[in-house]
This record gives structure tokens, C-alpha cells and sequence, in this order.
């Protein structure tokens, strides 16, 4: 028989004396005093023998790189609710703070963690527990972890980053490269039927846990079939367009219904208000509706896709997750994640929902790095969507608020502007005080008007004023004599577009935008091993703490690379 198949208690067995194999039931007294001290050392044995032979594994390698301390101290008030009060907690901070970091390092789930943490040896030395210690398990750190992004959603990503920056240099100061990417929901998308229905269920069950006396008293008059259906019925996607808007109306009719049943907004529980609300904004975002002269509904209409809502709600199950819309195959259901960088570590990332404009969030990843103290980079490159003048103005605005701009240039190539077959705002001159306006063919005017939505100036030519002029037809799209007036807007950030563009025009813009590429490979490497492309959680905020520790993550991850080359 082959002697490694053989059992390791009886392959050893004969080499141990039987002084000490027959050992008896109870421990000497000496040993049972000692037996916590013989057990640590035993595990410190285990750990030394363990790192003298894969020294170079990275967390062996980081784990004398990364000082907890200020985590430590910043989580000291945490602690763990089952235990009694006045009782120690069986684990502490310190070792907690170490299997975070290890959830996000591998990128495992709290149960996966749990698993992992009873059996793998690396593990348990880098997060702290010896070989004959109990490890937590996944509820222990589901409470922790909810205290992190609820307390601290951002201490871990900046701690480490300020460690690395302690170390290294990655021209931060100087260049960040920006853009966006999906992060896709952890939820279905669902019909305008299923999100109305679902909807109601989550309102109904958080009412009858918040006040069950005021839910027993309304339910026997709710109408549960018009609310959540019958197993009995026939699937909405069978259905005729008829028998689909009959079923939406008394869906819609019942909701109605049960929300006038509601306690006022002052007296309603605050999760019920929260969905009385999310009910509101699905029909207001989706629906037109009728109601007779009892104010009761009467008929419900699709508002045309024009005129629903921007941020329309698509699963009850998250109602934080939004479209996101890249073009032609590229809808992504979920978030739109935002990520500044350098060709080495990320500098800041932070998290919206999905039908977010790409360039909202630019001037709040410049906010966010100074409000951690860190130096803005002279310039921040952005692909063509970023480069308006108003982009500009913010990013130059949140980099240092002033009349003279802040540290941070937008680096972009400049939006074209809109194709028109006459002259456009950019064939005018204004003037050096911005109040005078001067038409292609030299005629000015004075004449102006703040624009409705206060970002610019509409500057008026008015008939007299283009009679006989040459440009007639290429300003009005016609020869003949004007019997109207000409308004041309001029936007209060064309200045910031002018620099933009000259800018654009140079040589130092065709070397930044070589750097491009960069931030992509940063994505690449966010989303496909370091858990930064689906959602573990539900809701913005949680949603914003995954991609921080991602972020984290990569971080740490590539500051041994740096030291590397550095070596």
C-alpha cells in the first residue's frame, strides 16, 4: 500500500514515544495552566514555518506595509450587539478590520469569508487568530460590515492611500485621467406591473410591522386580487394590449385606494412613507392619469417616452438602481460608477445611479480628494462628453473657488457644436465686459436678456439692424428682407469653452491625451478581479462603500507592484 495514502495520525504515530500517546484522559496540572501560552506557541511555530516558505505571497508581502492603527482607533466605539451587555466582545476591532480587508481582497462573500476563515491557514495568521481559536462567523461580520459603511464608508479606501502616498509617488499632482463605468445591479429589472405590485407588497409589510393594529383595522378593505393578482391569472406577457391596460387600471385604481387609507405624512411610520413614495414617483414618472368628478381614477395612460421621468425607477428591489444609457448594446441596469486616476493608483471613485450624466459627478471627485487633503492635479483628462465650457468652469471652480479659477484645468476635446445651416453663437464676437455682441458682418448690439434658466446671456439684433446685409441668408436662412428679430445665446461659460478649445489646438493636448488609455486599464482591472462589475449590495450608499473598498483594493494590490519596480 502506498505510504501516502495512509492515515497522518498512523503514519506519525510510530515515531512519537508511547510516553507521550498514552497520555491520560485529564491534562497534568502544569499543562492545563500553561495551555493557552503551549497553544500559541504552537501556532506561532505553525505561522514561521508557514511564511519561511511563501514569503513572496502578497499578503505576507503587505501585511508588514499596512498600519491599522488609525482604522483601529476610528472604530473603537464599535460593538457587537449579541453579546451581553457588559461582556467582552469574543472579536475585537483589530481582527475585524483585518477580515474586511480580506473579503474585498479575494473578493468573497461574507460566507465565503466565514469559510475561508476557519480553514486556511494564511488567513487566519493575517487577520489574527491562532490555530485553537474560534474565527467569526458571517453574521459576526455582517454586523460588522454594516457598521463600516454606515460609520466609515470611505476610511478604509483614503487610510490606505495615504499609506501608499506615505511611500511612493504617482504624479498625482501633476495629471488624473477620469471616466465612468457600469456597475450593474443586484436585482431584476421588473414591468410597470411587477414595480406598482411589488411596490404595494413592501408597503403593506412594512405597515404591518410598524403599527400591526392600524394595518389589521385598513386590510379587510384593500382589494389584494387588483393589488398582487392571483396565481390563477394569466401571465402579463400573454396578455392583449386590452387586457393589459384593464389590469393596470385596477392595479392602479387599488393603489390609489390603499394610499388614501394611509396615515397622514405627520403620523406615518418613515419606512411607510418611504414607499408611499416610491408608489407616487412610478406613476407620476410612467403614467397619465384620469380622475371623475369624484375624484376617483378613471382611465391610466403611458405618458409618452418623452415625458416620463429621467430617473425612473425599475425594481422595487432596488429603487436606487437606474438605466444607465451608453449607446446602441451598452444599457447597463444598475449605477454609474466615477473614477479618477493616475497610470498607478486610483485617487478617488464614487457612486451614482445608473441615468447619472457622466460629467455631474467630475467636480465631486476633486471635492472629495481635497477634502481629504490631498493635492488637486493641475490637470484632469476627460474623454469628448466632458468638454463644455460649463464642465470646465466647475472642475476649475471645485479645484478653487475664485474669479480667477482653481488649480485644475479640464483637459478635453471640445463638443462640436450643433449642425446648423446659419450662423451659430460661435460666429459672433462678444465683447471683452461681455455686454455687447457683434454680428459676422460687424454690426453690434446691446440689447440683452438673462435666459431663462440664468446660465447665459440672449442677445437681440433686431430688423433694422440687418437690413441690407450681405449675410442675410447664411444668419437667417433667407434673402429676403427681415421682419424679425434675430436672438443669439451666448453662454456664461464661453470663455471657459474658448480656452478649452485653444488648448485643444496644442501639442501639450495630443501628449495628455495619450494618457487616456490608462484610466481603462484601470476599469479593466476594477471590474474583472476586484469585484467592482455587479453589485453585492442594494441601495447608493452601500453600492458606494463596495466600489470604494474595491478601489481600495486595487490599491493595495498594485503598491507592491510599484515597490517592485522601485527595488
Amino acid at each position: 500500500m502506498d505510504e501516502r495514502m495512509i492515515p497522518f495520525s498512523l503514519t506519525t504515530l510510530a515515531t512519537i514515544p508511547s510516553t507521550l500517546t498514552s497520555l491520560p484522559d485529564t491534562l497534568p496540572p502544569i499543562i492545563e495552566e500553561h495551555r493557552d501560552a503551549l497553544l500559541h506557541w504552537f501556532s506561532h511555530v505553525v505561522w514561521q514555518r508557514l511564511l519561511s516558505r511563501d514569503g513572496r505571497h502578497p499578503l505576507i508581502r503587505i501585511a508588514p506595509l499596512l498600519d491599522f492603527t488609525a482604522l483601529e482607533q476610528a472604530c473603537a466605539a464599535y460593538h457587537d450587539h449579541t453579546t451581553a451587555r457588559g461582556r467582552p466582545v469574543a472579536h475585537h476591532v483589530p481582527r475585524l478590520l483585518r477580515a474586511i480587508f480580506i473579503k474585498y481582497w479575494f473578493d468573497l462573500s461574507l460566507r465565503q469569508l466565514e469559510e475561508r476563515l476557519r480553514y486556511d491557514l494564511l488567513l487566519r495568521w493575517f487577520v489574527g487568530y491562532g490555530l485553537h481559536q474560534e474565527t467569526p462567523d458571517h453574521t459576526t461580520l455582517h454586523r460588522f460590515e454594516v457598521y463600516l459603511y454606515r460609520q466609515h464608508p470611505g476610511l478604509f479606501f483614503s487610510h490606505v492611500l495615504d499609506q501608499i502616498d506615505a511611500t511612493v509617488a504617482d504624479g498625482h499632482e501633476r495629471v488624473q485621467i477620469a471616466d465612468t463605468f457600469a456597475l450593474r445591479a443586484n436585482a431584476a429589472l421588473e414591468s410597470l406591473l411587477q414595480r406598482l405590485r411589488h411596490s404595494s407588497y413592501l408597503l403593506l409589510q412594512t405597515w404591518q410591522e410598524a403599527d400591526p393594529t392600524a394595518y389589521a383595522a385598513v386590510y379587510p378593505q384593500l382589494d389584494p386580487e387588483a393589488l398582487f393578482g392571483l396565481k390563477s391569472e394569466k401571465r402579463e406577457c400573454y396578455l392583449a394590449s386590452d387586457e393589459w391596460r384593464q389590469r393596470l387600471l385596477l392595479t392602479v385604481q387599488a393603489i390609489d385606494d390603499c394610499l388614501a387609507l394611509l396615515p397622514v405624512a405627520d403620523t406615518c411610520p418613515a419606512a411607510v412613507q418611504r414607499y408611499r413614495q416610491q408608489l407616487d414617483k412610478i406613476m407620476a414618472d410612467e403614467l397619465a392619469i384620469s380622475r371623475d368628478a369624484a375624484g376617483r381614477i378613471a382611465a391610466v395612460a403611458l405618458l409618452p417616452e418623452s415625458k416620463r421621468g429621467h430617473f425612473r425607477l425599475c425594481s422595487a428591489t432596488d429603487p436606487d438602481a437606474t438605466i444607465r444609457n451608453h449607446g446602441d448594446h451598452k444599457t447597463d441596469f444598475g449605477y454609474n460608477i466615477s473614477v479618477t486616476v493616475t497610470p498607478d493608483l486610483i485617487r478617488e471613485i464614487h457612486a451614482d445611479t445608473g441615468s447619472t450624466s457622466d460629467v455631474t459627478p467630475i467636480p465631486d471627485l476633486l471635492i472629495a480628494q481635497a477634502e481629504r487633503g490631498h493635492t488637486l492635479p493641475e490637470k484632469l483628462i476627460y474623454d469628448q462628453i466632458a468638454g463644455t465650457g460649463k464642465t470646465a468652469h466647475e472642475v476649475s471652480q471645485a479645484s478653487g473657488p475664485g474669479d480667477g479659477g482653481g488649480r485644475t484645468q479640464l483637459v478635453a476635446k471640445p463638443m462640436p457644436p450643433k449642425k446648423s445651416r446659419t450662423f451659430g453663437p460661435e460666429d459672433f464676437s462678444l465683447s471683452d465686459d461681455g455686454h455687447a455682441l457683434t454680428c459676422p458682418h460687424e454690426r453690434i448690439s446691446s440689447r440683452r436678456y438673462r435666459s431663462g434658466d440664468g446660465d447665459g446671456w440672449t442677445f437681440r439684433f433686431m430688423p433694422a439692424q440687418c437690413l441690407g446685409c450681405p449675410l442675410l441668408k447664411a444668419c437667417r436662412g433667407k434673402a429676403e428682407s427681415p421682419t424679425s428679430h434675430r436672438d443669439v445665446f451666448i453662454s456664461d461659460y464661453r470663455a471657459d469653452f474658448d480656452r478649452l478649445r485653444a488648448y485643444s489646438l496644442t501639442d501639450d493636448f495630443k501628449l495628455d491625451m495619450k494618457l487616456r488609455p490608462e484610466v481603462e486599464r484601470i476599469i479593466a482591472g476594477l471590474v474583472l478581479h476586484n469585484g467592482a462589475r455587479y453589485a453585492r449590495f442594494r441601495g447608493l450608499p452601500k453600492v458606494d462603500f463596495q466600489v470604494k473598498m474595491c478601489a481600495m483594493i486595487y490599491n493595495a494590490k498594485h503598491w507592491l507592484v510599484m515597490l517592485d519596480e522601485m527595488a
